[in-house]
């Protein structure tokens, strides 16, 4: 027996005494055999894993692996620490913690708006603290049990240990292996398993199974080609246009634009209940039945408001830090552009890409309100931001002076924790105790935590009301064009999840729309997104300069059932995205963009229905048959969207 055998372990001993309970936690009671298995092997991987690279780095250096001791209560150390924050991650999302969401973790706000606290770090060092205490115990047992080992067991022991530790290995391998075929092959349970199991690393090995079983048609294919040329193409395009506005104009370029941008207001909280004056002006301007943002978080969701662009173009403007070319038009047009918010500009660099030096006034309303250290501390306070916010807006716009503005407004009461005062608070019961997006059991509360969301709207549709009544009554109303959407929507684990930014369901990605043209009726659409908003105000303002050489959305006076269609990105900082979404009024693809290919994924209905097994009978449905020409359709979509900007087109 080596010396750090019982050191090992202990080790594992530990890990699944912490693990096991946890993952039968998160998944909700839905545990089987190989949810089991899963549990098992998971610590024995993360054991196999360090005593892996000690081993590895004593052979490199031809050192006693017992030297290295140190080194290995170090790597225990961060798999304790790193297991405990997937845990907290997993109650969140249902996601495992990764790259993207450290990233997006250290943008400006986002830890302040989880809720959390001074308490969270202290606890976090107290843990690490005891962490360490924990493995130089482990590391004294384990000697003390190699010096009397002959007390307990005999000299043969050790014998055994090294074929048992083989066997781990290959179970492990062996679960690995099955687990990446049964994820290919789309295994639903699977999916939920594995994202209740804290540390759990899959092994995917798609480009291993998909040749061997299904292979794609010559006419996937040919869909599936596509060129990266299409961002150099795009940011050519840019800068040519925003170096020759000088003669640039409009017909009705007196038309005043007003954007009412809601924080994570999701699609159903358009409910005469829940937003009356959304619902009442739904009626009476132009709607969708089913919009999309850009993205399933805040950077691009905005990109694609103020840009016209689909999500494609996120990445090049955002790396190459673009001005966004519908700004340089305003701003040439002679427009006050005018920005309030109360949120942070700065999130996913969107001062350096968006809200660039085209910006004539911002108006930041994030410091007032009783001087908050904390969201959590003064709920009752943080409404009033976006109350003065208005009040500000309102005092701009009704003064007869001034000159005809794009006025952005970014409210942010219904962003986690959800603000408004208790006078709005008509949907009991509510959560009204200090809560953590990340707590244990917090489930449990979903539809408190969901009740609070809706009072959040209720009170921001009240600011809405406000605002069109006092347009209205200035007589500017028929010179104005106003739209009220939100960035991105919010689950309320509807699929086991909070918040947003990490799934493509119709919660998290899907919002209201409801855009105020003058002289245009209640047209309803069937699809639209984010990215179609500008190209829309500039067709109706007669710009000069065609706009479907300027934006890669559509405008919706020009109906066009070809263009139909909305493009999601999945929430990505500091690289180009990798996954998107193409949803028409049917269906909704997910794939991937992986070197010169567009690998196709997951299909469901426009309503995240499975197709699988849906009766052809039904009226609107799609049977398994029209898998591939579905797929075809909405491919051939994404490929010209990519192409918009070619030299070729």
């Amino acid at each position: 027996m080596k010396r750090l055998s019982i050191f090992y372990f202990l080790h594992w001993l530990a890990l699944l005494i912490y693990i096991f309970p946890n993952s039968l936690f998160l998944s909700n009671g839905e545990s089987g055999l190989f949810h089991l298995i899963m549990t098992f092997i998971t610590p024995i991987f993360l054991v196999i894993i360090v005593k892996g690279m000690v081993k590895g780095l004593a052979n490199l250096f031809k050192m006693n692996e017992y030297n290295l001791r140190y080194f290995a209560i170090f790597l225990f150390a961060f798999t304790y620490l790193f297991t405990a924050i997937d845990a907290k991650v997993l109650s969140i999302y249902r996601d495992h913690f990764n790259i993207k969401l450290f990233k997006i973790l250290f943008e400006t706000g986002v830890m302040q708006d989880m809720g959390v606290r001074s308490s969270d770090i202290i606890s976090i060092i107290s843990q690490i603290f005891l962490i360490i205490v924990w493995c130089l115990i482990t590391l004294f047992i384990s000697n003390w049990f190699y010096k009397h080992k002959k007390d307990f067991v005999n000299n043969n022991f050790g014998s055994y240990l090294s074929p048992i530790f083989k066997t781990l290995i290959l179970l492990s391998l062996i679960e690995k292996i099955l687990f990446s075929f049964l994820h290919y092959t789309d295994r639903q349970i699977l999916n939920h398993y594995w994202n209740s199991v804290p540390s759990y690393t899959p092994l995917r090995m798609s480009k291993v199974w998909s040749p061997i079983l299904n292979p794609p048609t010559e006419k996937e294919k040919a869909a599936a080609s596509i060129t990266w040329d299409f961002e150099s193409d795009y940011l050519f395009q840019q800068k040519k246009i925003n170096d020759d506005l000088k003669n640039i104009s409009a017909e009705k370029n007196k038309t005043d634009v007003v954007l009412l941008v809601f924080e994570s207001l999701r699609f159903d909280m358009n409910d005469p209940d829940i937003m009356p004056n959304l619902h009442r002006l739904k009626q009476k301007w132009i709607s969708s039945k089913q919009h999309f943002s850009n993205s399933n978080c805040t950077g691009n969701g905005i990109f694609g408001i103020l840009t016209g662009h689909t999500p494609f173009y996120w990445y090049p403007s955002y790396k190459k830090e673009v001005q966004p070319v519908a700004l340089s038009i305003f701003e040439k047009l002679n427009y006050d552009i005018d920005i309030y918010t109360t949120t942070a500009l700065e999130y996913s660099d969107m001062d350096k890409h968006i809200f660039t030096s085209a910006i004539d006034n911002i108006y930041k309303f994030t410091n007032y309100g009783g001087g908050l250290g904390h969201p959590m501390v003064k709920r009752s306070d943080l409404f009033k931001w976006d109350e003065m916010m208005v009040e500000k807006f309102l005092n701009n716009f009704t003064n007869d002076n001034r000159k005809q503005s794009l006025s952005f407004l970014w409210f942010y009461s219904t962003h986690y924790n959800y603000y408004f005062p208790e006078s709005f608070g008509k949907f009991e019961p509510y959560i009204k105790r200090h809560y953590q997006i990340y707590e244990k059991g917090l489930q449990k509360e979903s539809n408190l935590v969901f009740n609070r969301y809706k009072n959040s709207a209720y009170y921001v549709d009240s600011l809405i009301g406000k605002i069109v009544d006092t347009i209205e009554k200035s007589g500017k109303m028929e010179n104005t064009i106003i739209v009220i959407i939100g960035d991105h929507g919010e689950e309320f684990n509807e699929y086991g999840r909070f918040a947003h930014s990490y799934s493509f369901n119709n919660f998290q990605t899907s919002t209201p729309f409801i855009m105020h043209i003058p002289g245009k009726k209640n047209d309803l659409y069937d699809i639209t997104s984010h990215a179609d908003i500008m190209p829309t105000i500039m067709d109706y303002i007669n710009l000069s300069e065609p706009f479907n050489k300027i934006f890669s959305g559509k405008s919706l006076i020009r109906y066009n059932e070809l263009n139909d269609y909305a493009i999601i990105q999945e929430c990505q900082i500091d690289e180009r995205p990798k996954k998107f979404i193409i949803a028409d009024k049917k269906s909704k693809m997910e794939f991937r963009l992986s070197g010169n290919k567009i690998e196709s994924g997951k299909l469901t209905t426009i309503n995240d229905e499975s197709f699988i097994s849906i009766d052809s009978k039904n009226e609107g449905k799609i049977n398994d048959n029209n898998f591939s020409d579905i797929k075809n359709i909405l491919l051939n979509k994404a490929k010209k969207n990519l192409n918009h900007f070619s030299k070729s087109n």
